[in-house]
């Protein structure tokens, strides 16, 4: 597993809401921040966007992807706009100083991937209508299909690059972690592993990813886990020293931590129970 496929692994969509927004020329705002990320498809029309000091000209067939706590202001161009908002949360759990758009490189702005996206926002707006309880699991699922088509379209998903603008040493430790999942590498030899000394290794990883490294790599012992808990029957032991974890007890406090279950919990939530 290399980092990219790492970071879309821990990426956590949460689907909020739908609405399609009838507009004229008067549609504007200044200085507006974002609560929850957005999604804009434009289906008619033009406008001027700036987000966080970027500008934008978005136009028919366009489609928006917008962080939350961005700043942004608009106004229309054109005296009618056809527009669609979708509302999610996204996050990636790995490194918490970062959004989820910045770590896997997303432009904002996408130009030419309508004819992609368009059959999914309609099948949502029609869904919307659905008085049926279990329609949000629909729209979940239209919502990721969208963002798999944006970023398969744009062919983001090559390991070798530098998708999420952390520094290549954190890359460098990221590979060998998954390399040698049996080891539980101490800060000193991270440290020898990327040159630096410990005090400067810890700097960066605060700066990087708002974790301290030891804290970063009990994250990726816990995604690690969650894909043997989820897709195996090994004993949670075994688990444990096959992640260079010799203390099970150790092991399941820390997963409980991190993630709010047992290991036994989340495997009888998630894991292939048809084999038990």
């Amino acid at each position: 597993m290399n980092s990219f496929q790492m970071m879309i692994e821990a990426l956590e969509i949460r689907f909020l809401h739908i609405t399609q927004y009838q507009l004229d020329y008067h549609w504007q705002a200044q200085g507006r921040t974002l609560r929850h990320c957005v999604m804009w498809f434009v289906h008619k029309g033009s406008f001027q966007l700036e987000v966080n000091q970027t500008s934008l000209r978005c136009k028919e067939g366009h489609i928006v992807i917008l962080p939350a706590e961005s700043l942004i202001s608009f106004h229309a161009i054109s005296d009618e706009l056809l527009l669609t908002s979708i509302n999610f949360d996204a996050e990636i759990s790995l490194v918490s100083n970062r959004s989820w758009i910045q770590l896997l490189n997303i432009p904002l702005l996408y130009e030419d991937s309508a004819s992609v996206v368009e059959p999914f926002i309609h099948e949502m707006l029609r869904s919307e209508r659905d008085p049926s309880p279990y329609v949000h699991l629909l729209q979940q699922s239209s919502l990721l299909r969208i963002l798999h088509a944006l970023l398969h379209t744009r062919g983001v998903a090559e390991p070798s690059s530098s998708f999420s603008h952390l520094d290549k040493r954190i890359h460098t430790i990221i590979h060998f972690l998954h390399a040698h999942p049996q080891q539980m590498p101490e800060v000193h030899e991270l440290a020898e592993l990327v040159q630096l000394s410990d005090s400067h290794l810890r700097k960066l990883f605060i700066k990087q990813t708002g974790q301290a490294p030891l804290h970063f790599v009990h994250s990726i012992k816990i995604e690690q886990a969650k894909k043997l808990l989820a897709t195996s029957m090994k004993p949670i032991s075994q688990i444990s020293y096959e992640l260079g974890i010799e203390n099970a007890n150790y092991f399941s406090r820390m997963f409980k931590v991190k993630t709010g279950l047992t290991p036994l919990q989340y495997r009888q939530q998630f894991g292939l129970w048809l084999n038990a």
